[in-house]
């Protein structure tokens, strides 16, 4: 009965069973050995990607920040040169006092009198207060106000005292002005040494 068809079927049957198997138990190790590295591998490019894109839309969004700030450069620095100019880092007032005389010719108004005091500690900031006589009509004294509150430098007037004139007086009388002018300084900070 060894030969007998049967038998041959079985053992046949057996055979390809066997030899299926040890195809899938091969293609198994293949597929493990083989393409479940390379999905950990894409899975890994997959994540690294999604990163570097949102990483890309960051900068992108800094870089139209920064094209916008570079547009705006040059009225940046003409603000920082007018507070450079408005609160120097000198309680030096010489220069000041050069534009103070300027304005007064501009105005047609006579500098008596130019006093300034020790400046003083008021925060961050240093104060110093500028005492100013001066001689001029009406419209002269009005133009030295306007050119005061033009100056580069931060001027406040703290106080004005008018004098002259009277009942009788018109436009063209001469009037003494009595200003107390309050100008800053920004000091910058001690740089230390070691």
């Amino acid at each position: 009965m060894a030969g007998s068809p049967t038998a041959l079927v079985g053992l046949r049957n057996r055979t390809m069973v066997l030899t299926i198997g040890g195809a899938l138990f091969v293609l198994l190790i293949w597929f493990v050995a083989y393409f479940s590295p390379a999905g950990k591998q894409l899975a890994s490019a997959n994540t690294q990607t999604q990163a570097a894109l949102v990483q890309q839309s960051q900068l992108d969004q800094q870089l139209a920040r920064l094209r916008s700030y570079s547009k705006e450069t040059s009225t940046l620095v003409q603000l920082s040169d007018r507070l450079s100019a408005a609160l120097p880092p000198t309680v030096d007032i010489y220069d000041y006092i050069t534009a103070l005389s300027n304005a007064a010719v501009a105005a047609h108004v006579s500098i008596q009198n130019v006093s300034p005091t020790t400046p003083t500690s008021a925060g961050a900031v240093s104060v110093i207060q500028v005492n100013v006589t001066t001689t001029g009509t009406y419209d002269e004294t009005l133009a030295f106000i306007k050119a005061l509150y033009a100056l580069p430098r931060l001027t406040i007037i703290s106080s004005l005292q008018i004098s002259g004139g009277g009942t009788s007086a018109s436009r063209g009388t001469s009037l003494q002005g009595t200003f107390t002018l309050d100008i800053f300084s920004l000091p910058t900070a001690p740089t230390k040494t070691g």
